[in-house]
């Protein structure tokens, strides 16, 4: 009897001729998916210090999400002053935190009981409910809600594949109306995260996805009126010495040996070393003057079983220390000729190939100042020494010449681009620009790209006084 009468009392709306269809049918199971794009996405409330920390300290929120430990005991940071725990981004959840697809790249596949097809349509097509499924929004949650002064964190890792897999037990014939569709809204993107049909939630077996991309950041609510600021830390200047231009071959030490002699002076040094995994690594050391050793994130971090190492042959820490300069950097290989000179010096025929100034050779050579050779001592001695006053006047003219024809150069280079620009868009930019705005307020006159925009989404004002600008009509 309590069966008869749970039967009655669940299709007393139904009809006479859906009554006989559902006590003629045979209980079968469907099975219903939802794949797409999606992911997890979480919201929560930060300690406004937090942000302050955050901001001072220059903290990557992608990599204490993903770095973890590491990346933190690199940077010295406090884990009591971040707005999550290392590598749990996901338990900063207060506001919200939902897992599935997304509404708008989402599709709803349903297959009967022999694996044939019965529904497959994207998510964001179900918009008739007498026809489709009905949508049911389990809660909403957004920056807009938030109060003055409070901080609020929204991470996500981005995903693609299946996020809700599960069965449908039927005893009557499917009716796709009977069909529930669960969302949460989250910062605006509505995540599909829970299917009812006929009143009974349908248990998610849990899918398959793969990570495609993830999103961390936090916004600072400046007033009531939905106004916010994103966490953008900038670069900052964290103390260790800066790595300049390395020396030029004329300026640099020979290769030294660091169990035979350490380098006098602080700085960086080319330097040669046994790896902690057993090779030999090259590169850029910082001598700090005890020990060679490398910087990471403003820690200076001790490089040991250094073997050699090379910089430049005077003392930096005065620029009138600095060895002098090659006169020359070309010598012909003629052995009757014995030409040296500088490259402006050869002359280049039609075909671009460069001759010796005095014998015509075409076969010269660089001189090379290498200390580690015999030849680039023999070759500092001979040639880097200090000008004349004859020869540095002559070096400055030459130079000044140069950049003369450099600059001249890059004005034509101009004027034939500006002079395309022209013929395109109808403006005369030789001689000046052209006009097409005018400021209401003031007498500044120019053009659209010279206006002055407060951000991406604000129009273009007045690049002087910031006020509106009239725009004039191109003249033909």
């Amino acid at each position: 009897m309590k069966a008869n009468t749970k039967m009655a009392n669940k299709t007393k709306d139904i009809t006479a001729e859906e009554l006989i269809e559902v006590l003629k049918f045979t209980p079968r199971t469907y099975r219903i998916s939802l794949w797409g794009y999606g992911g997890e996405k979480v919201m929560g409330r930060v300690d406004p210090e937090i942000w302050d920390y955050c901001l001072e300290n220059q903290v990557d929120l992608s990599e204490i999400a993903w770095g973890g430990e590491e990346y933190v005991e690199e940077m010295g940071l406090d884990v009591d002053k971040l707005p999550f725990y290392p590598g749990s981004w996901y338990e900063c959840d207060s506001i919200a935190h939902v897992n599935g697809v997304s509404l708008n790249s989402g599709t709803l596949q349903i297959e009967d009981e022999n694996g044939d097809t019965v529904i497959e349509q994207s998510l964001d097509d179900f918009n008739d409910e007498e026809t489709g499924p009905s949508w049911h929004c389990s809660d909403e949650s957004s920056i807009s809600f938030a109060k003055k002064g409070e901080v609020i964190f929204i991470g996500s890792s981005n995903e693609k594949g299946t996020f809700f897999e599960g069965e449908i037990n039927l005893r009557a014939p499917f009716d796709i109306r009977k069909l529930e569709l669960h969302y949460e809204e989250v910062d605006g993107e509505e995540i599909v995260n829970g299917v009812v049909y006929d009143g009974e939630e349908i248990d998610n077996w849990g899918g398959s996805t793969d990570g495609k991309s993830s999103d961390f950041n936090m916004v600072l609510i400046l007033d009531n009126k939905g106004t916010w600021e994103r966490y953008e830390p900038g670069e900052r200047d964290w103390g260790h010495p800066e790595l300049g231009p390395g020396p030029s071959e004329w300026e640099k030490s020979a290769t030294i040996k660091f169990r035979k002699q350490r380098p006098q002076h602080a700085g960086y040094y080319s330097c040669r070393w046994k790896s902690s995994h057993g090779g030999t690594s090259y590169g850029v050391l910082y001598w700090n003057g005890t020990e060679f050793g490398e910087w990471e994130y403003g820690r200076f971090n001790p490089v040991s079983k250094v073997d050699t190492w090379s910089g430049y042959s005077w003392d930096t820490s005065d620029w009138r220390n600095q060895s002098p300069e090659p006169t020359v950097d070309l010598r012909c290989k003629n052995p009757k000729c014995g030409w040296v000179g500088v490259r402006d010096e050869l002359r280049e025929d039609e075909d671009y190939n460069d001759h010796c100034p005095e014998c015509d050779s075409t076969d010269w050579d660089w001189i090379h100042f290498d200390l580690d050779s015999k030849d680039g001592a023999r070759n500092r001695e001979l040639y880097c020494v200090p000008l004349t006053e004859e020869q540095r006047k002559a070096r400055d003219k030459h130079n000044a010449e140069a950049l003369e024809v450099a600059l001249q150069e890059l004005k034509d280079e101009f004027d034939a681009l500006m002079a395309t620009e022209g013929e395109e868009t109808g403006y005369d930019y030789k001689g000046q620009l052209g006009v097409d705005a005018e400021c209401v307020q003031c007498s500044w006159k120019g053009v659209v790209d010279q206006l002055y925009y407060e951000d991406e989404f604000a129009d273009g004002t007045c690049p002087e006084c910031h006020e509106p600008v009239e725009f004039k009509e191109k003249e033909e």
